[in-house]
């Protein structure tokens, strides 16, 4: 188990180019018809944590018709849930920051189990505890993290270039 900034992870990292983009095709895009629910959490002002909601915007700016609903929540997701309720979704995937050993710009998926209901984070409420009680109205909803390890998350704007190659293969695989 990895000890991060963002979460307790598990797992080995895994580097950008050996990202399992089968994973997003049947895990996201293959779902089709359901009502998939994208949210982006980080803080735009501390570097690489901002690339939830950089992600967000790259993937509204896409011309065609979404695969699925996007929610920037910034560094307060807790102040969405009665939104992501409403929409009811069938899977809730976040993108969010998550420190868990790789190099910067690595992706990994993560399920909602593997983090840790107490961790050191830039969000008011944990990932686990905001999912637990997203899952108390929506216990079927299926729940992916997807992480990107960073680089720098001091202050100060924009993602840096191995995090902001990370937000556009997740973009293209999104979009």
């Amino acid at each position: 188990m990895l000890t991060s900034s963002k979460a307790t992870v598990k797992g080995p990292a895994v580097n950008p180019a050996g990202f399992c983009f089968l994973w997003l095709y049947a895990n996201i895009i293959g779902m089709r018809g359901h009502k998939i629910l994208i949210l982006g959490v980080g803080n735009a002002l501390k570097q690489d944590d901002g690339l939830g909601p950089a992600l967000i915007g790259k993937l509204k700016a896409v011309s065609g018709k979404q695969k699925a609903e996007l929610i920037d929540a910034g560094t307060a997701p807790e102040n969405f849930t009665g939104k992501i309720k409403q929409i009811a979704p069938e899977k809730l995937v976040i993108i969010d920051a998550i420190n868990f050993g790789g190099e910067p710009g690595s992706i990994k998926t993560f399920k909602a189990k593997d983090i840790a209901v107490q961790s050191l984070s830039t969000h008011n409420v944990s990932l686990k505890t905001f999912v637990n009680y997203l899952k108390t109205d929506l216990p079927d909803m299926v729940v992916e993290i997807i992480g990107v390890q960073p680089k720098q998350t001091g202050f100060g704007e924009g993602l840096s270039p191995e995090v902001k190659k990370g937000v556009e293969k997740l973009c293209m695989s999104l979009a």
